[in-house]
């Protein structure tokens, strides 16, 4: 596995559900980050995981990625896995190290791209034999901006343990720290503080529910940048009473199983593991229409979609939620439900073990776009 850090984040969760399942298959399987290892990347460590750090800064490394081929010229894998982050810079040194398997996987698309991003993408598609993309959603740009045939993409959802994710009894982890009274029906925003997230509509649309729903409470799960700024905000509207910050935590299973709701206000998504997680952990869901989002709920069969960028709809749909308990338990069988029928961990694992092998196993992505008609 070659990404930028294991960092505690979406992304990087799904790169050790994949090393821990690899492992535990059999695969003699370690991680290379560039730039850190990162807290996930420690515990890996601790697990007895290889963890290495082979620094590749700047453009200079995607010319000449000298420290990386050299690596993987020692290591001598057969096959090398990129995440998003680091496509070009490792598939070109999995290239001059004479890898005979290379697969990348696009985890999201951040709109703040630069506009020559897609060119060195297309760079690193030439020295990749397999994309993958987490959601459909992605198909369209590894064809139309990436350049990869479309009879090289493959769509593999992330996969979550619903094992270790899963109802059960509350556990008190979020009202017990952040001093929620037990009656209290509790949304959970699990989710680092980044623009993307778009934190600033969910305390909107909280205050406008706030005075008609008095026993909601909010919970924001993680850390970031932006949280001061949320914390003024929420100050500032005199919410503090009913919003709480839990910061970064490991126990997330714990987490979820003391929420009611489960609340996501991204402006872009790919396949969040928050949401995954959620649904595996039976919780009712509302959650902006974005990206992989639709797919993931069953199109609102599985959680509620709204608008994004829409704080009266957002507030209307938890209005709904909060106030119908016979909707929240339908809600959260659905998302269960479909938790383990999709997105169950051993799912992902089989596909990708297909994708390493080469199997024809794993069916192409559906997504043929016009200017693709007729084949290239």
């Amino acid at each position: 596995m070659v990404a930028p850090s294991l960092q505690r984040a979406g992304m990087e969760m799904v790169v050790a559900g994949l090393v821990r399942g690899l492992a535990r298959r059999g695969h003699d399987i370690g991680v290379t980050c560039s730039e850190m290892r990162g807290s996930v990347g420690e515990v890996l460590e601790r697990e007895g995981i290889r963890v290495s750090v082979v620094p590749a800064p700047g453009l200079r490394t995607l010319i000449v990625p000298r420290q990386l081929s050299r690596w993987l010229r020692q290591r001598r894998p057969d096959v090398v896995h990129i995440h998003s982050g680091i496509w070009s810079k490792a598939a070109w040194a999995a290239r001059i190290a004479r890898v005979p398997r290379v697969v990348f996987t696009m985890h999201g698309l951040d709109g703040a791209r630069p506009l020559y991003e897609p060119m060195i993408d297309a760079w690193g598609a030439r020295y990749t034999t397999d994309a993958v993309a987490v959601s459909e959603a992605f198909v369209p740009y590894l064809i139309d901006k990436a350049r990869v045939p479309r009879s090289r993409i493959r769509v593999i959802p992330n996969g979550i343990d619903t094992g270790l994710f899963r109802p059960g009894p509350r556990t008190g982890r979020v009202r017990g720290a952040l001093g929620f009274p037990d009656a209290a029906l509790v949304l959970g925003h699990v989710a680092r503080f980044s623009p993307v997230k778009n934190h600033e509509l969910l305390v909107a649309a909280f205050e406008r529910v706030a005075s008609a729903h008095p026993a909601a409470h909010l919970a924001f799960i993680g850390d970031g940048p932006l949280r001061p700024a949320i914390e003024a905000r929420v100050d500032a509207l005199g919410l503090r009473d009913r919003v709480g910050f839990l910061g970064e935590v490991g126990d997330l299973h714990e987490v979820y199983r003391d929420l009611d709701i489960l609340v996501l206000s991204s402006q872009t998504e790919a396949a969040p593991m928050s949401v995954l997680e959620g649904m595996a952990s039976g919780l009712a869901i509302v959650a902006t229409a974005v990206g992989g989002l639709p797919a993931i709920l069953a199109h609102g069969e599985a959680g509620i979609l709204v608008p994004p960028a829409d704080a009266a709809a957002f507030a209307t749909a938890l209005s709904a939620v909060l106030a119908d308990p016979a909707e929240r338990a339908r809600l959260s069988r659905a998302a269960r439900e479909r938790a383990e029928q999709r997105y169950d961990q051993e799912h992902m694992l089989d596909a990708y073990e297909a994708v390493y092998a080469g199997s024809i196993e794993v069916e192409p992505a559906a997504h043929q776009p016009r200017s693709q008609v007729g084949g290239r």
